[in-house]
């Protein structure tokens, strides 16, 4: 039988010694534990994530949206250069009966369309009533792919909003073709929707380093911008109140073996009129040897419409000169799927003619339709839907009929 020591008089029995212990320690515990706490509230907060809000308070100021009355209205985006002067985007605001521009915080302001060109897509504003704040024209040389890109723009309308992206690569067209604005652009990977277009692209110190043209439809969050130094290049012209338009020679070209040789040719095109036929070898154009079809396009890039090219062909051997006089790319009509498209105020084609019992008639398309998207991509001219419709593929048209949106499945 165990036999238990009696504990020395004035001595905790052990039980109770444990006990004490384990509540000094708690109490140790929960000291340490508030005094952390102090610490980390004295602490100034370390996010970590980026915050791009003092950007934005920064450099909205200088975004302005822009709205268009026309044959239909139309909203974009747009940004100051000066107190008086607003860059946005051509097809926004061509053909505009009244354009008004807003800042983030103010009143809608009246402004004339100043100059344009069709070669970037761009155009420059005036606000006679002044006090715009101007934003910071960069250079996107400066960026690298990867680079964090910001846009400020009017998307829906819905006033100014901020999109967060990266540079996805420099000199960048959007088609394949003459028939995209003529220059080399940005591509950024930024979420962007209609009513962007017109917007300034900032880098991370807050200049403006392109200006924001569309969006690549088949894409997701792949859009475009004309470099910021396109604009300046073109600044003085538009200052000058002149309203470039884009050549149209109406060819379609084959590289083959250095040779630029002639593939088609659209009916009734300053191509047509001026004699060329298919097989021909295009060997120099206003003076240039040409070896690829990218210099046929470059040659076109640095003229207007209404310009006289001389060329010289090679057919069958034999070599020849060829005076082509050029016409407006906006303006030139097109015949495709059964329908006559003239340009249309603004942008795109309207329907002015459908042969019975064609594609477009079997559609529902009619006579005075206008064209302003195709799968989605809006298309600035009747050469746009004459390309984006060869092929025969199904194709959605988005139109205005009678002032209103129509959607129609092109089969």
């Amino acid at each position: 039988m165990a036999v238990t020591e009696p504990t020395p008089a004035g001595a905790e029995p052990p039980w109770q010694s444990r006990q004490a212990a384990l509540v000094v320690a708690l109490v140790a515990l929960v000291a340490a534990t508030m005094a952390l706490l102090v610490v980390r509230a004295e602490r100034p907060r370390e996010d970590p994530w980026p915050s791009y809000a003092d950007m934005f308070d920064r450099v909205s100021e200088g975004v302005v949206n822009v709205a268009v009355e026309a044959p239909d209205r139309r909203v974009g985006s747009g940004f100051a250069i000066s107190q008086h002067e607003v860059v946005t985007a051509r097809h926004l605001v061509q053909d505009a009966t009244t354009t008004l521009v807003t800042p983030i915080s103010g009143w809608p302001m009246s402004a004339t369309v100043v100059g344009s060109d069709a070669r970037t897509d761009l155009a420059l504003l005036r606000v006679e009533a002044g006090g715009l704040r101007p934003a910071a024209l960069g250079s996107s040389h400066r960026l690298r792919v990867g680079d964090t890109v910001l846009a400020i723009g009017n998307p829906y309308g819905l006033g100014h909003t901020l999109s967060v992206g990266v540079l996805g690569q420099h000199q960048r067209r959007r088609l394949p073709s003459d028939r995209a604005p003529r220059v080399d652009f940005l591509q950024l990977s930024l979420p962007l929707n209609p009513g962007n277009s017109g917007g300034p692209v900032f880098d991370q110190r807050g200049d403006v380093v392109g200006v924001l043209s569309g969006t690549y439809a088949q894409g997701q969050g792949i859009a475009f911008a004309v470099p910021a130094e396109a604009l300046i290049e073109t600044l003085p012209a538009l200052r000058g109140g002149k309203h470039v338009t884009r050549a149209f020679l109406g060819v379609t070209t084959h590289g083959i073996a250095g040779e630029v040789v002639i593939a088609s040719i659209i009916p009734s095109s300053p191509a047509d009129r001026a004699g060329l036929l298919p097989g021909d070898v295009l060997v120099s154009a206003a003076g240039r040897r040409l070896n690829r079809p990218l210099d046929l396009q470059e040659v076109l890039d640095g003229v207007s419409g209404r310009t006289e090219l001389e060329l010289d062909v090679s057919r069958d051997g034999e070599s020849r000169q060829v005076r082509a006089t050029l016409t407006d790319w906006a303006t030139a009509p097109v015949v495709v799927s059964g329908m006559i498209l003239n340009a249309a105020p603004g942008a795109g084609g309207r329907v002015v003619a459908v042969r019975a019992g064609s594609r477009a008639d079997r559609s529902g398309v009619r006579k005075g339709d206008v064209v302003r998207a195709v799968n989605g991509e809006p298309v600035r001219a009747p050469a746009d839907v004459k390309f984006r419709l060869t092929g025969g593929e199904a194709a959605q048209l988005d139109l205005v009929r009678d002032g209103r949106p129509t959607r129609l499945l092109l089969e």
